[in-house]
C-alpha cells in the first residue's frame, strides 16, 4: 500500500523526495554526505523501502551518488554546458533552473485557459549568463492563485512554490513539437521571426488527477535537446523500442 500522510495532498514518498530535493538544489550549505537510510527513515517517519526508493529517484536525476557500503553523497549542481536535456517529466530541469535567472513579463487572471475554468496566467523568460534560453507560459488553476506571491517568486520555478504550499504535481501529460517563432518569442529569445523553436507542453496533475498547472515552454534548438534511453523489447524483424525509466 502506498504510504500517505493522513489528509496529505500526495503520497508520503513524494513529500520526502521533495524535501530532500530542495535541500540538494537550493544552493548554500549543501550536505556532502547524506544521513544513512535508517536515520532518514526515522527523521521522516517512513520505512527504509520508501527512503531507498526516494534515493534511487534522486540518483537517477543526478542529484546524489550512492556507494555500496560507504553512503550517499550529494552531487554539486552544475551550470549548464552545451544543450540542456528537456526529456523526462517534472524535475529534469532542476540543475538548469538552479543556475539560471527568470524574469516575469506578465501576470494576470484570465477567464479562458487550457485548464478547466479561469486561471492565473504568467509569462516568464529564463536566461543563463544574460542569454535567454526559454520563454514559458504558465496557467495555474485559479483556486491556487493566492498561493503564489508575484513579489516573492524570484527565479524559482512555479511548480516548486506550489509544492511547498501543499499543491503537489505528481504526474504530467507531455508533448513536444516544433513551431515557428512569432514576433513575441523571436524578440524574447533573440531569434529571427519564423525561426524554428522547440515547443514543450505539460499538463500537470495532483494525486487525484486534478489539473494543477499547464506549462508551455519555447526553446531555441541550439540551446536544448531531447534525449532518452530506449530498450529493445523484442528481437524480431518488427522489434519495438520502449523508453527506459
Amino acid at each position: 500500500m502506498t504510504e500517505r500522510r493522513r489528509g496529505g495532498p500526495a503520497p508520503l514518498y513524494h513529500q520526502v523526495y521533495l524535501r530532500l530535493r530542495d535541500t540538494l538544489t537550493e544552493g548554500g550549505d549543501q550536505p556532502t554526505r547524506l544521513p544513512s537510510e535508517p536515520e532518514l527513515a526515522r527523521r521522516f517517519g517512513v520505512s527504509r523501502v520508501t527512503v531507498r526508493s526516494t534515493l534511487a529517484r534522486l540518483e537517477a536525476e543526478g542529484l546524489v551518488r550512492r556507494q555500496r557500503g560507504v553512503g550517499t553523497f550529494a552531487v554539486p549542481v552544475a551550470a549548464p554546458s552545451g544543450p540542456a536535456n528537456i526529456s523526462g517529466l517534472l524535475e529534469n530541469l532542476i540543475s538548469v533552473d538552479a543556475a539560471t535567472t527568470a524574469e516575469t513579463l506578465e501576470w494576470r487572471l484570465v477567464e479562458t485557459s487550457p485548464l478547466p475554468g479561469p486561471a492565473l496566467y504568467i509569462l516568464r523568460l529564463r536566461a543563463y549568463q544574460a542569454r535567454a534560453i526559454s520563454l514559458t507560459t504558465l496557467h495555474i488553476a485559479a483556486e491556487h492563485a493566492a498561493l503564489i506571491d508575484p513579489a516573492a517568486v524570484g527565479d524559482e520555478p512555479v511548480v516548486r512554490i506550489l509544492d511547498r504550499a501543499g499543491v503537489v504535481a505528481v504526474s504530467a501529460d507531455q508533448a513536444i513539437s516544433a513551431v515557428a517563432a512569432d514576433a513575441r518569442a523571436a524578440a524574447a529569445l533573440s531569434v529571427a521571426p519564423g525561426a524554428p523553436l522547440i515547443a514543450m507542453r505539460r499538463l500537470m496533475f495532483d494525486a487525484e488527477r486534478r489539473p494543477v498547472l499547464h506549462q508551455e515552454s519555447l526553446y531555441a534548438p541550439d540551446r536544448f535537446e531531447y534525449r532518452m534511453t530506449l530498450s529493445r523489447s523484442a528481437l524480431t524483424p518488427r522489434a519495438r523500442w520502449t523508453p527506459v525509466g
